[in-house]
């Protein structure tokens, strides 16, 4: 099993503390499941139950050794959002079928630079004790993600090609509206499509 990141989140703006404040990350990330044979061939994507598979995103620093998903004072998450994603089938804009899970709801509450991991769990898989991560088949990392204060956020990345393909297969991704030529409220920046 390999996760690959084929769309990297590239910028956010912090979160608040309370409940109802999110600010995704975009573009969102999105990582996609490849499946080999232990000869290297890749399995066909019809032939995969994906019933069973979840990823599972938490938060690290820069650096990627030092985790990240925790602020002490005042404790709470600094990772918020949905941090599981059940497995898709869809299409990828070169028309091929894969495997997909989307994270479009993350958002981190502190301002600073960070990479996000993706640990691919498959559910039927007992763990050995609370502590040990028997579950988790694989792990992969984002690039750099650089999340702003308010009053530095450059504004939410451009539609993605792959964004705007899955929104067309169903799939609720937020995206910046495009401009129209009219003026619309400064608060007014992202919209659910779907």
């Amino acid at each position: 099993y390999d996760l690959a990141i084929v769309q990297h989140p590239i910028r956010g703006r912090r979160c608040g503390f309370g409940n109802k404040d999110r600010r995704p990350v975009s573009p969102p990330p999105i990582v996609e499941l490849v499946i080999t044979t232990s000869d290297g061939k890749r399995v066909n994507v019809d032939d995969v139950d994906i019933s069973f598979f979840v990823v599972l995103c938490d938060n690290w620093q820069a650096d990627g050794i030092t985790e990240a998903n925790v602020i002490l004072e005042p404790a709470k998450r600094n990772l918020v959002g949905n941090l599981v994603a059940s497995a898709v089938k869809l299409y990828n804009v070169q028309g091929e079928l894969g495997i997909y899970f989307i994270f479009s709801e993350i958002s981190i509450r502190l301002e600073g630079t960070y990479r996000l991991g993706f640990s691919l769990i498959d559910v039927r898989l007992p763990c050995m004790s609370p502590d040990q991560s028997s579950g988790i088949l694989t792990k992969v990392y984002t690039d750099v993600v650089t999340i702003y204060t308010a009053k530095n956020f450059p504004g939410v990345a451009p539609r993605t090609e792959l964004s705007q393909c899955f929104l067309r297969q169903g799939i609720k991704i937020p995206v910046r509206k495009e401009e129209t030529g009219t003026k619309r409220p400064a608060n007014d920046t992202e919209e659910e499509a779907g």
